[in-house]
């Protein structure tokens, strides 16, 4: 077992491991990489790594708990993973994460985690006044590793993130190095730069400025709204039961940083699309800088032909304080949109801008999401999330596609059944390569369109198609034109349909068709003058008595009756599905019209499927002109 030290410290509030082990280790006159293999968290004669200030281990924790003289809670809180569940980039339990991933794995490639430089307030530096930080300091404090972690409420400023003698950040360190930079040096202070003398050999003596001695800060910026969203968000890291609301609904703090790192991104990369969220030109002229590196780097990672990774440089969160803390402000005001709805309408112009986010923006989106209920359900229909889609019931942002400004017209929506006649599909003669039973939904869904004006769905909604065929209809017949960049030549082909549509008269009333059959089916009765006479089932020139012509048949001739005389989708008849928003129903009898609909719509020559059709076409064209002169059938 490792000793004890002969001295120990207590530790600051929310004081970073690599703060408690300078502060003891100048205590005890010993250098930081000396201490760090007497309390177990290396062994001679390496340093620790830098992603044991995430996480120890059991074991590890014990050991070290042990050596100072803490117990084990006291060592756990002084890692970042003592925020997990309130932070989620330093959680490694986090569902959808790689299991496999090691701590330092995920320290190396977490961007939202200052893994190689910490930021700094120079006054929680120098110390509250009491003897033991007269000597030692005040401590660097876990909070300051957080991007969403910018300001200090205590004393009212920005937090540093360099030195201001050598203008390297504080802390930093190079790839693979140990977790306390020059930790070999005994005769440093806590609070002293550790950075090597700029101009020097990294070998030789650190710059050793006193970053707790720094001139106060001078920043021209207006702290308000910065330092009231910090304060929201350091109350939010306190405690594992805080919550806030986020685009009008309840959000939990991992969420709510979920929410903040997600909008961030979208600000980033679609600048200055989302300039009207920023209230001060000094607060826009940060974002314009940083967004302007970021172009920058993704350009030259273009040119040198390495592997594209413009999502990942746009979630990177600025180093410095005054920027993050501009677009931190600029996110939360998303946040503060009273409901999805608004926090949409926000969010849909900065996706429009930069269409290559939205699968990055998915990912945060499963089930339920990792960002909070109102922002999964604003952002989803705006990356496609189609189960957010479903279940808030707003379409795909490939439906909103600006169309053509609807001219008036002489025909209605009750001209536009949910199948266009043949002869309206010879106006799409070039597209006859995408699926046919999408494209003449979405066909009709434009011509519905243009007669009310209302959005493509709601046009869908009023032809009796439902919601979510309506949305995959348009979102897949929009890629497929995209792809082929044949939107202009499709909406010409539509207009020219319209043109006709509008200069033809005596079109059918398909919609007093579909209100009279609403609720129909073919009455018992009428069925039995229907079938009265018909023999039994033919099979191999042997008749067979017998057939089926009970209801499930009855209710199969009714779908095609109405299925004829609105020209509608047969799936989506009365008979087989009253209420097309609801879940499609099941049972015999539906199962038995959707497996023997084949049967009607091309009848063998000699079956009983044949005799049947000859008995219901001049009944439906009956019953049509009855309707269409005003006459409700019999029920």
């Amino acid at each position: 077992m490792t000793s004890r030290l002969p001295r120990s410290l207590d530790p600051l509030p929310d004081e970073s491991l690599p703060g408690y082990l300078l502060r003891l280790s100048h205590r005890l006159g010993l250098a930081p990489t000396r201490l760090q293999q007497a309390t177990g968290l290396a062994l001679a004669p390496n340093a620790a790594r830098a992603s044991t200030m995430l996480a120890l281990t059991p074991a590890t924790t014990a050991v070290f708990a042990h050596a100072t003289r803490l117990n084990t809670a006291e060592v756990t809180a002084l890692t970042l993973g003592s925020l997990a569940t309130r932070y989620p980039p330093v959680d490694l339990a986090r569902t959808g994460r790689d299991q496999r991933r090691l701590v330092h794995g995920l320290f190396v490639r977490e961007s939202w985690v200052f893994a190689r430089f910490s930021r700094y307030c120079p006054h929680c530096l120098a110390g509250d006044g009491s003897l033991i930080q007269q000597h030692h300091g005040g401590g660097w404090n876990k909070l300051w590793r957080l991007p969403i972690v910018f300001a200090c409420p205590t004393h009212q400023r920005l937090l540093a993130h360099t030195c201001p003698a050598c203008g390297q950040p504080a802390l930093s360190r190079s790839p693979g190095a140990a977790m306390i930079p020059r930790g070999g040096d005994s005769t440093l202070h806590p609070a002293a730069c550790r950075a090597h003398r700029p101009g020097s050999r990294p070998a030789s003596g650190s710059c050793g400025h006193r970053l707790d001695q720094a001139p106060a800060a001078t920043s021209t910026h207006d702290l308000a709204a910065p330092l009231a969203l910090q304060h929201r968000l350091l109350t939010l890291l306190s405690a594992d039961d805080a919550t806030t609301i986020s685009a009008g609904g309840p959000a939990t703090s991992s969420q709510y940083v979920t929410d903040l790192r997600i909008l961030t991104c979208l600000i980033t990369a679609s600048w200055p699309t989302g300039r009207h969220l920023v209230d001060t030109e000094d607060a826009a002229g940060l974002i314009d800088r940083h967004a302007e590196n970021v172009q920058r780097q993704i350009n030259q990672d273009r040119r040198e032909r390495r592997y594209p990774r413009d999502n990942a440089l746009y979630d990177a969160p600025p180093a410095d304080a005054a920027t993050a803390a501009a677009l931190l402000t600029a996110a939360a005001r998303i946040t503060d949109a009273d409901s999805p709805d608004s926090a949409r309408d926000i969010v849909a112009p900065l996706l429009e801008n930069q269409p290559g986010t939205r699968p990055w923006v998915r990912k945060f989106l499963p089930g339920d999401g990792y960002c909070s209920p109102g922002v999964q359900a604003a952002l989803g229909p705006e990356v496609g999330a189609l189960h957010v889609i479903k279940r808030t019931g707003v379409p795909h942002y490939s439906t909103r596609r600006r169309l053509p400004a609807p001219l008036p017209v002489r025909f209605g929506i009750q001209h536009i059944p949910q199948r266009p006649p043949e002869q309206w599909l010879n106006y799409l003669d070039e597209f006859t390569d995408l699926k046919s039973r999408l494209l003449e939904h979405v066909l009709v869904i434009r011509l519905a369109h243009a007669t009310t004006g209302r959005t493509l769905i709601d046009a869908a909604n009023q032809l009796g198609i439902p919601r979510l065929a309506a949305d995959n209809a348009l979102r897949v017949t929009h890629r497929a034109l995209a792809a082929t960049s044949r939107h202009k030549a499709f909406d010409h082909a539509v207009g020219n349909l319209i043109e006709h549509l509008d200069t033809t008269a005596g079109l059918t009333d398909y919609g007093r068709r579909r209100d009279a059959l609403r609720t129909w089916e073919i009455p018992p009765g009428q069925w039995q003058e229907l079938i009265d006479g018909l023999p039994g089932q033919l099979i191999k020139n042997r008749l067979v008595p017998h057939t089926h012509w009970g209801d499930g048949k009855r209710r199969l001739a009714s779908t095609w009756a109405w299925t004829e005389l609105t020209h509608g989708d047969h799936i989506y008849a009365p008979a087989v599905r009253p209420d097309v928003h609801a879940t499609r129903p099941g049972g015999e009898d539906v199962h038995y019209v959707h497996t023997r609909w084949q049967h009607l719509l091309r009848p063998s020559p000699y079956g009983h499927f044949r005799q049947l059709r000859d008995r219901l076409d001049p009944f439906i064209r009956q019953l049509g002109e009855h309707i269409d002169n005003g006459q409700l059938p019999r029920q």
